[in-house]
């Protein structure tokens, strides 16, 4: 049943191939749980991103968009990575080739396809259906105090096992997950897309009711998953939206008196947060600082048995998982990196984050290194099952075309106005 669908997706990008990419875009976020061979590592969405891979040169003129792809640099770092991996350590070539292709060369497509200002807001529009049925289902989930499709997806057996349905009270309310493998996911990805309607708004002074409600939605509903990695990132997020809200002298009384009015309102709750990073082994359930020092290290001798370049494509969980169950979920992106590509990996990595800064800080000033610094800090403290850089990256291609778009406009003086506000 699954691969009829690849098999559809292929069809259709035959017949047109960039809204294929559109929408396959935020699909990604969903579509990465579904194996397309039960029990394979397989993804739906590994196979349609192959079938995307397999039509790019026939459909798009992609050589000369690599001089300008902002992130070719750090993908063929990552590249070089995996091939020193394979080669001198454990050779998994198929998974890997899967890999790299879902999460840095989808991304390039997306480049490719993005030729015009409509295309840019077309794909936010993608981006903004599929937001808007997981916010309005994560408000469903949130007065029912269940989560119907997760169970019957989990109950049905078609989704791998990084997909888990989360019941847990946390913070006073049930830990939301809308229809992510989980409740850090859903946060970290709704957060972030918040912010690229936040930009886009401030560039085209989006006014429309629905717009403003779902970007308030996305900034909101992540405070709703009970998961601190989300928390830190969301707030980094937010400090650029809540400096310039209150520069902007309008209706300053009325900014303090929400402003207090939270703070009195949900007093508690605040502190009860604000404990549970003090006092993690006892303010709440869930990891503690015991528990990720614990973690770090059981993946010490391995690391130190191939520092360099790591043991191999998904070490950490084939092997090391097995071996020391006290691993539990290897809870820092970094455990991972280290033990299966090791420091050439980890420098890899480290250069795709820093790529996104310098190319969001470039058109959006210091504001623009909110979000990179947000991925990193999420990713330290936790593991988001389901995201990856790919969907990153193509946050950052929209917010890119969005300022490049605009300066381009001879008829748009908007775009000086933006850089006297950096």
């Amino acid at each position: 049943m699954l691969l009829y669908i690849v098999v559809a997706f292929a069809i259709f990008a035959l017949f047109n191939y960039r809204m294929a990419v559109f929408i396959l875009a935020p699909l990604a976020l969903f579509l990465q749980m579904f194996p397309v061979v039960d029990k394979q590592v397989f993804s739906v969405l590994d196979c349609c991103c192959i079938a995307l891979s397999a039509l790019l040169p026939f459909k798009t003129n992609f050589v000369s968009k690599i001089k300008t792809y902002p992130f070719f640099i750090p993908s063929i770092l990552v590249f070089g990575s995996y091939c020193l991996t394979n080669v001198l350590a454990e050779p998994h070539w198929p998974s890997t080739i899967f890999v790299f292709n879902t999460i840095y060369i989808f991304p390039f497509i997306v480049w490719c396809v993005v030729d015009e200002k409509k295309d840019a807001v077309q794909l936010l529009s993608c981006f903004m259906v599929y937001f808007a049925f997981c916010a309005v289902y994560a408000l469903v989930e949130f007065a029912f105090n269940e989560n119907v499709i997760i169970v019957k997806l989990l109950k049905s057996r078609i989704v791998n096992e990084n997909v888990i349905n989360y019941t847990e009270i946390r913070f006073g309310f049930k830990r939301l997950q809308s229809i992510f493998c989980t409740p850090m996911s859903m946060g970290l990805a709704m957060v972030a897309f918040a912010y690229v309607m936040y930009e886009y708004k401030k560039i085209r002074n989006e006014t429309n009711l629905f717009y403003i409600c779902l970007m308030a939605a996305c900034f909101i509903l992540p405070w709703l998953t009970g998961a601190r990695s989300v928390f830190l990132p969301a707030l980094i997020i937010m400090i650029p939206v809540f400096f310039k809200a209150f520069k902007n002298g309008q209706f300053m009384l009325l900014k303090i008196g929400a402003l207090g009015a939270g703070v009195i309102l949900m007093g508690n709750w605040v502190m009860t947060l604000v404990d549970s990073f003090i006092n993690s082994d006892t303010a709440v359930s869930g990891s503690s600082l015991d528990m990720r020092l614990m973690q770090f290290a059981v993946i010490v001798p391995f690391f130190l048995n191939s520092p360099i370049w790591g043991n191999g494509y998904a070490y950490t969980w084939s092997f090391v998982k097995a071996v020391d169950a006290d691993l539990l979920g290897a809870e820092s992106i970094w455990l991972q990196i280290l033990v299966d590509f090791g420091l050439v990996g980890a420098m890899a990595y480290i250069s795709c984050i820093i790529s996104m800064a310098k190319c969001l800080s470039k058109r959006y000033g210091k504001r623009g290194t909110a979000m990179p610094v947000a991925v990193i800090c999420a990713y330290t403290l936790s593991t988001f099952l389901g995201l990856e850089l790919n969907y990153f990256f193509i946050l950052c291609i929209m917010l890119i075309k969005f300022q490049d778009d605009l300066e381009d406009d001879p008829e748009n003086n908007l775009a000086q106005l933006e850089k006297e506000n950096l």
